[in-house]
């Protein structure tokens, strides 16, 4: 109370007057004060202290008049919202009629309650963040959480993904044509999308892509282009193209990948799984090397051909042409050279190249297994059986194998047969002759003539003449017969005479049977005789016996 009174009596004089001074008995302002040691070297404290509050009260309070200055001396409560938005720090702050602002102001701005913070803005001037060793870092959680100029560039912080020409990115990183809108609604691939127009174009083959630029590569080959665009046939195509320097000009698409999984190489519309146009495809592996090349003016009037180049020795090793020839192995020195073969208009040849028929060998030939012949084309031939031989059937027929003894003009078979017992056959009768009799078959499809040589003696043991005839017979028809005879007398004027006879018959196939005969005309003749009482008589028993002798030739 006692302060309070003194207090006013001091006051009194100076409120007389409208100033009041502090130290000073001159006040200069409403409210001077002065140090009490504004020079020298006093440890005592000069100065003025106004209000000390946290942030929490600057932020709570109401009906605040303007220019009303306190000291924020925490910041720890409150939030920096509201009427505290710049209250981010301890120190002193005047009220402006909206918000607390800091007393510190070393650009003299004249607002300094608007910031990036609270509003919209327009830079003065060119500005340069210094971080140093410090971090910059934006946590957003919006799709288009950070963006300039609009599209030109926008960082997804939803889904964690950027956004290149479009605020809206459909993978982590999507590079879009402006003002373009991705039709990507589900991606299956992790990475970087590029969405864009364009289809294919005379050369140039407009549509989304890439440049892959090597300033240290020779000039015209720096600049690599990969694009997705169309073709002609408006087939997506995966477009690699070689560009000028400036990339304004297309060079060559050396290879393309159609949307249908069709690859082109030195072609934009490739017509199967593997196209290549326009020259040579070489294949190696180590020391081997293969041209394949596809060239115009083919062999044996063949407009065009692709030939198979040993590069090695670079020579063509096969030659296909568009007529159907074919040249195979050895050296094919020019498109009319032959090959180890050459296929003809059909015909295959083996050391030449004007093969006559369907296979001609042009030189010694080696089978090491079966050779068959005959059959057709569903069907094999016969390799035949062992000891065959092939036998020609002439123009327009194949070959056969045939056993020796059955070919044409060579002796299938050879019989003999002798009588065996003596017969004596009356006059006027007829009789088989004991033991000439012979059975034949003819094989089944073939034809043979038989050649018949026969001998035979009919002997008269009376002292009378005796005449006859030896017959032939065929399956029991006579086809042959010959005389035989013996004259009266005694010693050997009675001899019989040696009847020999000849007989050819060509027969088809079948079995037959062959036996000889005796017809006794006049007399009575005896056959296969013994002769036993001869004089001289050295005990031969073949001597007079009836022979018959059959050769089979094959026709």
């Amino acid at each position: 109370m006692k302060n309070i009174i003194l207090m006013s009596i001091l006051m009194t004089p100076l409120l007389y007057f409208g100033q009041v001074g502090i130290n000073t008995t001159s006040p200069a302002a409403t409210l001077d004060i002065v140090a009490k040691n504004s020079t020298g070297t006093s440890t005592n404290i000069d100065g003025l202290i106004v209000p000390r509050i946290d942030r929490q009260r600057a932020q709570n309070m109401t009906g605040i008049t303007t220019s009303t200055l306190v000291f924020i001396n925490s910041i720890a409560t409150g939030t920096q919202t509201g009427i505290a938005a710049n209250i981010d720090t301890t120190g002193y702050y005047y009220y402006d009629g909206t918000v607390w602002v800091k007393l510190h102001n070393p650009t003299n701005a004249t607002n300094l309650g608007v910031n990036i913070y609270n509003s919209d803005g327009t830079l003065t001037g060119n500005r340069i963040v210094t971080q140093n060793a410090n971090t910059l870092a934006f946590t957003g959680t919006a799709v288009n959480a950070f963006s300039v100029a609009g599209s030109a560039f926008s960082v997804d912080a939803s889904n964690k993904r950027v956004g290149i020409g479009t605020i809206a990115p459909s993978n982590y990183l999507h590079i879009a044509e402006p003002n373009q809108n991705t039709g990507i609604s589900t991606s299956f691939v992790k990475g970087a999308t590029i969405t864009a127009t364009g289809g294919g174009a005379s050369g140039g083959y407009a549509g989304p892509g890439m440049y892959f630029e090597n300033l240290t590569n020779a000039s015209g080959e720096k600049i690599f282009k990969l694009n997705y665009t169309s073709n002609s046939n408006n087939e997506g195509i995966l477009n690699f193209q070689t560009v000028s320097d400036d990339a304004s000009l297309a060079v060559t698409t050396p290879m393309v990948l159609t949307h249908n999984g069709k690859v082109g190489v030195g072609i934009t519309t490739p017509l199967t799984r593997f196209h290549v146009d326009g020259g040579e495809s070489r294949f190696s592996s180590g020391t081997s090397t293969w041209g394949l090349v596809p060239t115009t003016g083919g062999t044996t009037g063949a407009s065009n051909s692709l030939e198979l180049i040993d590069r090695i020795n670079n020579v063509r090793r096969i030659v296909f042409n568009d007529n159907g020839d074919v040249s195979l192995g050895g050296i094919i020195l020019s498109n009319s050279g032959m090959g180890a073969i050459s296929i003809r208009s059909g015909n295959v040849g083996i050391n030449t190249a004007t093969p006559q028929k369907l296979f001609h060998v042009n030189g010694s030939l080696q089978v090491t297994n079966e050779l068959n012949v005959g059959g057709n084309a569903t069907t094999a031939g016969s390799a035949g059986t062992s000891g065959q031989v092939l036998i020609s059937n002439g123009t327009g027929t194949a070959p056969s194998w045939k056993s020796p003894s059955t070919i044409s003009g060579t002796v299938f078979s050879a019989s003999y047969v002798q009588g065996t017992t003596a017969l004596t056959v009356n006059q006027g009768t007829v009789a088989d002759v004991p033991g000439v009799t012979l059975t034949l078959t003819v094989p089944s499809g073939s034809t043979q003539t038989f050649l018949f040589t026969i001998m035979g003696y009919a002997i008269s043991n009376s002292s009378t003449d005796s005449q006859g005839a030896f017959y032939l017979l065929q399956n029991g028809t006579k086809i042959s017969s010959a005389y035989a005879s013996m004259v009266s007398g005694s010693q050997l004027v009675r001899l019989p005479m040696c009847t020999t006879f000849l007989k050819a018959v060509t027969l088809s196939a079948g079995t037959y049977t062959f036996k000889i005969q005796y017809s006794s005309w006049s007399g009575n003749g005896t056959v296969n005789f013994v002769p036993s009482g001869y004089s001289g008589y050295n005990g031969d028993t073949e001597a007079m016996l009836t022979k018959m002798q059959v050769i089979v030739y094959n026709n």
